[in-house]
């Protein structure tokens, strides 16, 4: 059976070999002048530590949305499609769950993981629709993370 990158998979997988791979399949969803473009920055976008923190937080929550973009149609035409899809989309969430927003500080793998599914039958078809779906994301692992932090201050109490 092909790995599914749910959560019993992810927590299963070596973390170097999840690392390598969803490199990989980024690195084929997102074309190498576009990754240029993304990660090239201008001079007031680098003049201050927060401006190029930002500057770089935007570059990589678009490099991961337009790869979720292209991973349904790279995958239209092969045989089951959907599932294809499915596990490519969860393991480009890992990566940008775990690389390249280190978001594992603020939410477990087993919350990020329900987040994801809940996503995969409305998933969209086109970046655009990722940015927004990563934004919002973004958001509920914030709201997560506050959650969590009052219930733990609470029993410390």
């Amino acid at each position: 059976m092909e790995r599914d990158y749910k959560f019993d998979c992810l927590v299963t997988m070596p973390r170097h070999e999840l690392e390598e791979f969803s490199l990989r399949v980024i690195s084929r969803m997102v074309p190498e002048d576009v990754m240029q473009e993304l990660f090239t920055f201008d001079q007031e976008e680098i003049d201050s530590e927060d401006r190029m923190k930002s500057a770089q937080f935007d570059a990589m929550l678009r490099m991961t949305a337009i790869a979720l973009g292209e991973v349904k149609g790279a995958f239209s035409e092969s045989e089951n499609a959907k599932q294809n899809a499915d596990r490519m989309i969860r393991l480009i969430l890992w990566h940008f769950y775990a690389l390249s927003f280190n978001l594992e500080e603020a939410v477990s793998l087993e919350e990020h993981c329900e987040q994801v599914e809940s996503l995969l039958d409305t998933a969209p078809d086109n970046a655009f629709g990722w940015v927004k779906i990563l934004t919002e994301l973004l958001h509920n692992y914030a709201e997560i993370h506050d959650q969590n932090t009052d219930k733990k201050s609470k029993l410390n109490a």
